[in-house]
């Protein structure tokens, strides 16, 4: 039987950074448990934002700045990144990682709760992708929040909804907290595939990837 993890991180290998900075943030962020988004997982998203040409992009989880970086570099001159963060650390820290890239003309920070309204999201709407990488208890609630933000025939994508694989085996986690957590996530799996206004395929690259395609 295959395993996915060895074939993940064999995968991974061959995802590579653009730029050293990017590698030092990689290193950064598993050192101190700062999620990011698995290589293999940006990789993708980063070919994707190249196949569609999507220029505004809206991302639901800022951190420290690194997919929101990757996706500026994948969309080119002329893209512009609204992305979402209410940790005023994460934010500082995500601004200057932006500021050393160059690019602060082009990624913007939105500082606040994703799941409040937010005035500058909204305007400057609509979006060619909108990245969902935040509060995974909340996806469900962002998904529906946000998806009147997309362009026609635009996508949305949703990171981490295989959840270490514990979607599979729900019965067995035995923490209640986790236990619950975990079936949000699989609720929220369950409520792409019924979207009728939306085509969704489930990826397993990097943690797990949903793309939801808008009919």
């Amino acid at each position: 039987m295959t395993d996915f993890d060895r074939l993940s991180e064999y995968a991974a290998a061959f995802a590579k950074s653009e730029n050293n900075m990017l590698r030092q943030m990689e290193e950064r962020a598993k050192k101190i448990y700062i999620p990011i988004m698995h290589p293999s997982a940006i990789a993708f998203l980063q070919q994707l934002i190249r196949w569609r040409k999507a220029k505004h992009i809206l991302e639901l989880g800022t951190a420290i700045g690194y997919s929101a970086i990757r996706m500026r570099i994948a969309a080119g001159a002329g893209a512009e990144i609204v992305t979402i963060e209410r940790d005023r650390d994460m934010i500082r820290e995500a601004e200057q990682n932006i500021k050393k890239q160059d690019l602060t003309a082009s990624i913007h920070i939105v500082e606040g709760d994703a799941t409040e309204d937010l005035p500058a999201a909204r305007a400057a709407a609509p979006f060619d992708l909108i990245l969902i990488d935040a509060a995974k208890a909340q996806y469900e609630t962002l998904f529906l929040k946000y998806a009147q933000y997309l362009a026609p025939e635009g996508i949305i994508v949703t990171d981490n909804v295989f959840f270490h694989g514990l979607v599979c085996d729900i019965e067995k986690v035995e923490k209640k907290q986790l236990h619950r957590l975990v079936g949000k996530v699989d609720g929220y799996n369950r409520f792409l595939a019924e979207r009728s206004e939306f085509d969704t395929v489930f990826l397993t690259v990097g943690d797990g990837l949903a793309v939801s395609t808008k009919r």
